[in-house]
């Protein structure tokens, strides 16, 4: 087929195809498979908007309790990465369907990274999965020679098909020991981390990033972690470290989302060397809902005041993403409107919440992965 159309008209259907589409129409022939892997095509794809909820339901029938659980969930539509800005409206983020995973039931998601999902099972022996849902693949890792206090998964699909996990194993006064998994040597190794601030300061949100480990302190700083040669550097912030803090990063550089409760801060770090940071906007609830109070995200509060948790920097344009209960929000920060709403099912009657997102391109790397 593909010797009967040019390329150009075969990269104009081909862009227009869902992303799961994709990954298994690499089969087709060597020409698919190089147009498909090929950045030009990569470039006009939109961005994959997905992330993960935790679920805390009551159970079915009657039997008593809360039932607790994640969810990987992916939009079907996104336009936040089209470079015309234009408003698309909003679309549906539903969970995937894991059957294709024989340990989904079994085991729990405890992190995911741009488009793979760490799974975690502690019986009969703690044992580690990482998952794709875009190609349906799998993989197990061997077990870690340590139980682990905290893991994070950490893959960049621009970059390279490989991945790593960072188990956290125990901690120092000044730092922790980890084990590491690299799935380009496919084995563990363990090291030694000097925070160069107290372990007791560490907070459990961080953000991975151009192959380094960024996590917030509460003691107003921003630990880099460089996963190739496992050195530390701190970075002071320019405002208070809260459990609404974020770091994230747009156009290559790191940037911060803080919050007083009523306006959330977006800064930018001026050199990666240094210390000095750039206020580059601010946003409040009156930025969000318009006054005459028809806005459809003023609505899924009902009666309640509007609530806006930041979520996520566009890994290319001013768009912050925002979780309201029931809907994430793309915010067009240099247009200073909605661009897109995702509304993610019934999340807001079942007591979900959104607790962390990814937005990432198809790329050769994601598609090849764990093949």
């Amino acid at each position: 087929m593909d010797g009967e159309m040019g390329e150009d008209v075969l990269s104009e259907i081909l862009v227009r195809l869902p992303h799961k589409s994709l990954a298994r129409f690499q089969c087709v022939s060597t020409t698919w498979r190089g147009l498909i892997a090929a950045d030009y095509l990569r470039r006009r794809l939109p961005l994959i908007t997905s992330g993960v909820l935790f679920h805390d339901a009551p159970r079915d029938g009657a039997s008593r309790g809360r039932q607790q659980a994640y969810t990987y969930a992916c939009a079907s539509s996104s336009s936040s990465s089209s470079s015309s800005g234009d408003n698309a409206g909003g679309g549906v983020a539903e969970a995937d369907d894991m059957a294709f995973f024989p340990c989904h039931g079994t085991s729990s998601i405890i992190d995911g990274c741009n488009g793979l999902l760490l799974y975690y099972a502690s019986s009969p022996r703690q044992a580690f999965h990482v998952v794709i849902p875009t190609t349906r693949r799998w993989a197990a890792l061997p077990a870690p020679t340590k139980k682990t206090l905290l893991s994070v998964l950490s893959f960049d699909p621009c970059a390279s098909p490989h991945y790593r996990v960072v188990c956290f194993t125990g901690w120092l006064p000044r730092g922790a020991s980890v084990e590491v998994f690299d799935s380009e040597r496919g084995a563990w190794r363990e090291h030694a981390l000097d925070f160069g601030l107290d372990s007791d300061a560490m907070s459990a949100t961080m953000h991975c990033h151009g192959g380094a480990l960024h996590v917030l302190a509460y003691t107003g700083h921003v630990v880099r972690i460089d996963l190739a040669t496992m050195a530390c550097a701190v970075t002071a912030l320019p405002a208070p470290v809260s459990y609404r803090a974020r770091a994230g990063h747009c156009r290559g550089r790191l940037r911060y989302a803080s919050s007083d409760g009523a306006r959330l801060r977006f800064w930018e770090l001026v050199d990666a060397g240094g210390s000095e940071w750039m206020l580059k906007h601010e946003l409040g609830i009156c930025d969000l809902v318009p006054d005459d109070g028809k806005s459809s995200l003023l609505m899924l509060q009902d009666t309640a005041p509007p609530t806006f948790l930041f979520m996520a920097f566009h890994p290319d344009r001013e768009l912050v993403y925002l979780w309201t209960p029931g809907k994430l929000v793309a915010f067009d920060m240099a247009q200073r409107r909605v661009e897109e709403e995702w509304a993610f099912g019934s999340a807001k009657e079942e007591g979900a919440q959104l607790i962390q997102i990814w937005l990432f391109p198809f790329s050769r790397h994601l598609a090849s992965c764990l093949a």
